[in-house]
């Protein structure tokens, strides 16, 4: 039987034996059992991410036949990218993790002896969907340039082209630090894990896949807490479509969360959030909120999130912070 999720056909235009050279140096996996089965798929990636984190990057934990609010499989792979990963985190093998004894040893991407324990939900797993984070490129770049590059790239790892790449411009001529692309399945996960770049962007590498979302009854539920630059949040029940619409809420996300492709997204630990649907207007706050901003500002409520920016009628302006009476904006 085929080594799992290690083959790569001809038609991905990849070197098969390159990517097992390179492997090991790179990028481990691991593979798990011995964990709580009770835990939702969300605690048991915060809960491993803490076990190996000491070994290296952790990168993906993959669950086979994960589907929520089940029971979870009784063994995992764990991908990890760090100098002797494999080595260090092959010492937790008899550690502990939430009072249970974990069984930990290498499966290399060449090896094949466990495929049989994984065949029984493979075909089902590389139909899921998973969004993932690519980093490494010139964030000074133009925006449209790194997508169709992105795409071309990643494209040769997966069956069928990649023909979306969500980017988050931070500002002009800046672009946030992680792309996001929606993939299929965990053949393509291990393929994209030993992504190689182009000439002008030779230092992209996938950064992490996003780990299943937190259910009812998951004990840790990590949300991005945005910082008190504006009022509390303050609902109006009027709307006016000719209002500007707020500035990227990147810039008030705390280190390292960033915002693109309508998520929020953590690139050090892989954990997303559905930003909600943004509506097309905005809507004045009650001149009672804010009665000492000063001119010409004029506070708004952004329909999508409920925060109050803030609106230089004169110059056009919109941000977040509230302005100050000395504040000068050209």
């Amino acid at each position: 039987m085929e080594g799992f999720a290690t083959k790569v056909s001809e038609s991905n235009d990849c070197d098969a034996a390159q990517i097992r050279k390179s492997s090991s140096s790179t990028v481990s996996r691991m593979y798990v059992e011995g964990y709580d089965t009770s835990l939702c798929g969300y605690d048991l990636f915060v809960a491993m991410k803490e076990q190996f984190g000491s070994c290296g990057k952790v990168l993906h934990v993959y669950i086979p036949g994960y589907a929520r609010n089940s029971i979870l499989n009784r063994f995992a792979l764990i991908y990890l990218r760090g100098e002797d990963a494999e080595e260090k985190a092959s010492k937790l093998n008899g550690s502990c993790m939430g009072g249970h004894t974990l069984v930990v040893e290498p499966y290399p991407f060449h090896a094949d002896h466990l495929d049989h324990k994984f065949a029984p939900t493979r075909d089902a797993d590389n139909e899921q969907s998973h969004l993932v984070s690519i980093e490494g490129y010139d964030t000074a770049l133009p925006l449209d340039y790194v997508k169709s590059t992105l795409c071309n790239v990643l494209s040769r790892y997966t069956p069928l082209p990649v023909r979306r790449v969500m980017i988050c411009e931070l500002e002009k001529g800046v672009l946030c630090r992680a792309a996001l692309v929606t993939v299929y399945g965990i053949n393509v996960i291990e393929r994209l894990l030993h992504l190689r770049g182009v000439i002008g962007m030779e230092d992209i590498e996938l950064a992490g896949v996003s780990p299943p979302d937190p259910e009812r009854g998951c004990t840790i539920d990590i949300r991005p807490k945005l910082p008190e630059t504006s009022p509390p949040r303050t609902w109006v029940p009027h709307a006016d479509p000719g209002l500007p619409k707020p500035p990227c809420l990147s810039h008030l996300l705390p280190h390292p969360w960033e915002s693109g492709g309508g998520f929020f997204w953590n690139p050090e630990t892989g954990v997303k959030f559905e930003i909600p649907a943004s509506a097309s207007t905005s809507r004045y706050a009650p001149e009672d909120l804010d009665p000492t901003l000063p001119k010409p500002w004029k506070g708004l409520v952004d329909n999508s999130s409920g925060y109050v920016y803030f609106w230089n009628t004169e110059t056009g302006v919109t941000q977040w912070k509230r302005p100050s009476s000395e504040t000068n904006v050209t």
